[in-house]
């Protein structure tokens, strides 16, 4: 089994894109978010086995757990799509499971173990490789999962943190539908909404001064990829070890659908350079004001460079 590869960053930043694109080279499996590192109010897997799997203390815990997980049900800290293993096959089979079973009564019984087994074992039933990922939101967890995963390749991703606002506070699924909600709360949603975006930014600058020196950790910006989408994903393929191919400069030719717009609700299907600006036809004046200030450092210690950066000479100013 190769070293698998992980999709981490904030929500709306554009990790579809990136995981669709890691996702059309040969023999690598794509896998969606499994909920394995989550903050402690979140009912991830962690959950699950608090709740559902007992300790795991005897072989028949561990039967029983594994069961669960590929029972296809919404349990709780099973609701991710990733426990719904919607069109990988090898989810169903006997033998995948027994393997599974198998491996985990042999290690430890750990979390890490069980999240490292898990991936592997699908990865491998599946005829693949190696995986690829979208993991934790927060890259606070970025020492577990190399703990867990020694020769992974992290696949840091950011996004102008104005860009991450708009989207955020347009989000059809999240801050809008609360809105809908709550008419009369909305522009107190909305601008909670911002100030969460720029204290994850923020917070997000300061854990990759943390990791940019590891070997097995990389940046990647979405306006980088849109601006200059062969040379970023050349970038790309050379940090997680895979072959460039032509086919990833069309990623509408990919297999998976991209995410809609928070703002426009059509996907992206080509590398489309306004998509990456096109916050500046909904955010105002004095979003823009405050979130350039409060997040100005945190955007430097990033490399990107709002007022120089390429894509704005690509798109209405």
């Amino acid at each position: 089994m190769k070293s698998h590869i992980f999709i981490v960053g904030p929500h709306r930043a554009g990790s579809t894109l990136w995981h669709n694109l890691v996702a059309m080279c040969p023999n690598v499996m794509r896998l969606t978010e499994p909920r394995f590192l989550s903050p402690p109010r979140h009912r991830d897997f962690n959950f699950f086995l608090r709740s559902q799997a007992r300790d795991l203390s005897s072989d028949r815990d561990i039967e029983t757990m594994v069961e669960l997980c590929f029972a296809k049900k919404p349990l709780p800290g099973l609701e991710s799509t990733f426990w719904r293993f919607e069109g990988i096959k090898a989810a169903d089979s006997a033998d995948m499971k027994k393997a599974i079973v198998l491996r985990i009564k042999e290690s430890d019984r750990s979390l890490g173990a069980i999240a490292r087994i898990l991936i592997d074992e699908i990865t491998r039933f599946s005829g693949c490789d190696r995986a690829v990922v979208k993991f934790p939101v927060s890259l606070e967890y970025v020492p577990e999962l190399v703990e867990w995963f020694p020769d992974c390749k992290v696949v840091h991703i950011a996004r102008d943190p104005r860009g991450l606002a708009m989207s955020k506070s347009n989000d059809p699924s999240g801050t809008a539908l609360r809105v809908v909600e709550h008419p009369r709360l909305g522009w107190f949603i909305r601008k909670a909404a911002l100030l969460h975006v720029v204290r994850e930014y923020r917070a997000t600058a300061r854990h990759h001064r943390r990791y940019q020196e590891l070997k097995n950790y990389r940046l990647f910006r979405y306006e980088d990829l849109l601006a200059q989408p062969e040379k970023v994903l050349r970038e790309l393929c050379a940090f997680i070890d895979v072959e460039f191919m032509p086919d990833m400069l069309s990623p509408e030719k990919g297999q998976h659908k991209h995410q809609p717009s928070s703002i426009t609700g059509k996907r992206q299907e080509a590398f489309e350079p306004i998509a990456a600006i096109r916050w500046k036809t909904v955010i105002s004046p004095l979003d823009n004001f405050i979130i350039s200030a409060l997040t100005r450092g945190s955007m430097g210690a990033m490399g990107y460079d709002p007022r120089t950066h390429p894509i704005f000479r690509m798109g209405p100013s």
